[in-house]
This record gives C-alpha cells, sequence and structure tokens, in this order.
C-alpha cells in the first residue's frame, strides 16, 4: 500500500488512516480515499469518507462536517510525532479537505432535497445536492466559511436552550 513511498510519508499517511478509523467508527461513515499536500512540509491532508443510510438535510450535514474537521484537526494538533512535519501549527479548517459523500441503499449519491455531498475544503464548507437528471455537475452547490458553519451551530444550540 505505501510501496515506493518516504519513511516520513508512510507515517502521514497511516495517522491520516489510523484517524479515519476512528471518524468511522464515531460517526458511522467509511473512509474511501487519503491524501497529502507538500514537498518538504505538510500543508494539507486530505480524507474521504463514504455514508451509508438515510438522508441528511443542510443542517445534519453542517454538523457532521464540523464534529469530523474538528476531530480530525484535534488528533493532528495533539500528536508530538506529525508536528516537525507540519508547514502550519496548528492545523486548521484551511489545511484540510475532508469529503463526506452521502449515498442512499441503491448505492447512488443522496438526490435534491437532501445533501449528496458535504465539503471542507481549506476552510470552505460546501453542500452539493444531485439530481438524478442532471448527468454531470450538481443541482446546487452552497459555501459557507468553516467559521461561518461554527457560528451558525452555535446559534442553533443558543435557540434550541432558550426555547
Amino acid at each position: 500500500m505505501y510501496q515506493g513511498l518516504s519513511d516520513d510519508s508512510k507515517m502521514l499517511y497511516r495517522f491520516i488512516r489510523r484517524t479515519g478509523k476512528i471518524l468511522e467508527k464515531k460517526y458511522q461513515i467509511r473512509q474511501s480515499a487519503t491524501g497529502i499536500g507538500g514537498m518538504d512540509k505538510v500543508w494539507l491532508m486530505s480524507i474521504d469518507f463514504d455514508r451509508y443510510g438515510d438522508p441528511i438535510n443542510e443542517q445534519e450535514a453542517r454538523k457532521l462536517i464540523i464534529a469530523c474537521v474538528d476531530d480530525f484537526l484535534e488528533a493532528v494538533n495533539n500528536d508530538e510525532e506529525l508536528r516537525p512535519f507540519l508547514q502550519d501549527f496548528p492545523f486548521t479548517a484551511k489545511n484540510l479537505e475532508l469529503r463526506i459523500f452521502n449515498f442512499d441503499k441503491n448505492q447512488e449519491l443522496q438526490s435534491f432535497p437532501f445533501i449528496a455531498i458535504v465539503t471542507d475544503s481549506r476552510g470552505k464548507i460546501g453542500f452539493l445536492t444531485k439530481d438524478p437528471n442532471i448527468k454531470y455537475g450538481y443541482k446546487t452547490d452552497t459555501e459557507e466559511t468553516y467559521d461561518e458553519a461554527v457560528a451558525i451551530l452555535k446559534q442553533e444550540k443558543q435557540t434550541k436552550l432558550s426555547n
């Protein structure tokens, strides 16, 4: 699996896979791809997941992606072995590409109005919906910053507490 990679790269990929396994169990998702970006130092880590089950709306997708991003970043920033290999410390949502593909029981991406793919792409949270009649592309593609998404979740929590 890691044939031809340097020992440093192997260590980084093992970290991503190990952390991905933790997220798999915690959020009922399945790791499907990993990657790193950087020559001398890592400035980007990438991990994709597949999720099977009930469809999720934008609010649920936001909560899931922020939880996954936060857990992944906590693992990165608390791992002393990784620190010398990181270009930026602490690592933030801008150093991460994390995608969750949401599939139905037929292994097709969930269709509008539900979220097909939710992403953190370098600090931008994206929500994509799929129309089965559109072969390429998405029905909707919206985004907000990571900070905006966190603020929305915080506001929703405060609203629930005050009701």
